[in-house]
């Protein structure tokens, strides 16, 4: 396996374009042609986890958290001592950070499933619209043109693909002057039996759509439409579960401490009221505080809340219980190998790290 084929790997499980704007997954550094032979699955790249991997003949890592997040205009070893010694080893580098906590099954809902949550929405949808295209087309050449949309993107539904319908009537046209008709004369209406094809596609295939239709459609000027729809997006961060039955707040917190192995966390108790509906965020998720509390849930679990942000949640009516980043994101190693696996990746090339650990202290 190639680091290009190991990059298509993880598109599947977490597509890139699922990733925030401030966000670099992805191939950090590396040579696409370069022969895969082990790979250190982990949170952070620090010089201790570069250390691993060279010990272990590991030549790539996939990191949760992105080494690089902006350009460097130089490296030095005495400036840059991380990057310096992943390209002096040759270390293959990439990321799946914000991809992989928006995607379905992603970190998120690893983490929901560990604590038995029952995941019913994201806490935030991903922005990314579904758009619905119907394309008119004389009938012998929708074959030609169905093939060419379904292989640019299109017909993607759910768990089903190459998914459309279409109808059978007629077209009319008149050729204008200066036009150069494919079936007509200028000057003439014509009637052709043409096909309507209806299919939806997601908004990042939109320029690659239109390019097939002009391509492969007969028409000087083809006949289409494209609108989007209101979906509800099955990509998203965090996740909004319902608990069979409500509890205590110290019940949750006796529960995320021992499935989470977590040594500390932080209450911000905003009310008395028994927990029923919650919101879950691994690693930051104070700029989420408004959502969690749209979604009507009794309590947010999620990591980094600030003073004021705390200050905001308990004025509002909101329970959180504020986890330390590390302890909900470390669990991206398990998640990712597991998925890994799954696609065919073996077993025996995956190492995880035994190394990482909080950058905190307590005490």
């Amino acid at each position: 396996m190639k680091v290009a084929e190991l990059i298509n790997i993880i598109d599947k499980i977490a597509p890139f374009y699922l990733q925030l704007n401030f966000d670099n997954s992805g191939i950090q550094f590396g040579d696409l042609k370069d022969e895969v032979n082990k790979i250190l699955l982990c949170l952070d790249v620090t010089p201790e986890v570069i250390d691993e991997a060279i010990s272990l003949g590991c030549n790539a890592i996939l990191s949760h958290h992105p080494l690089f997040f902006q350009p460097l205009k130089s490296i030095t070893k005495q400036d840059n001592p991380i990057a310096y010694q992943l390209i002096t080893n040759k270390i293959n580098l990439l990321a799946a950070h914000t991809n992989y906590d928006l995607a379905e099954n992603g970190l998120n809902d690893y983490v929901g499933k560990l604590l038995g949550l029952e995941k019913f929405d994201c806490l935030e949808e991903s922005s990314e619209k579904i758009l619905k295209l119907a394309v008119y087309v004389p009938e012998k050449y929708q074959d030609t043109l169905i093939d060419a949309l379904f292989e640019a993107g299109a017909g993607n539904f759910g768990n089903y693909s190459e998914t459309s319908f279409s109808l059978h009537g007629s077209g009319t046209f008149k050729p204008m002057e200066g036009t150069n008709p494919f079936i007509g004369e200028t000057g003439t209406r014509e009637t052709v039996k043409e096909t309507k094809i209806e299919t939806v596609f997601q908004e990042r295939f939109l320029s690659r759509i239109v390019e097939v239709i002009h391509k492969n459609h007969p028409y000087e000027e083809p006949a289409y439409d494209i609108f989007p729809l209101i979906s509800k997006a099955k990509n998203g961060i965090g996740l909004i579960a319902r608990l069979p039955s409500a509890v205590k707040i110290e019940n949750m917190i006796t529960e995320i401490k021992n499935i989470l192995k977590v040594p500390y966390l932080r209450l911000i108790r905003s009310n008395e009221k028994l927990i029923k509906t919650i919101a879950l965020c691994t690693g930051s998720g104070g700029s989420l505080i408004n959502k969690a509390i749209n979604k009507k849930a009794d309590l947010f679990i999620t990591g980094d809340i600030k003073h004021h942000e705390a200050l905001a949640a308990k004025e509002m009516g909101l329970n959180i219980i504020d986890i330390e980043h590390f302890y909900t994101e470390k669990y991206f190693v398990p998640a990712i190998k597991e998925q890994l696996m799954e696609i065919g990746v073996p077993d025996s090339i995956l190492y995880t790290s035994k190394i990482m650990s909080s950058p905190f202290e307590l005490f």
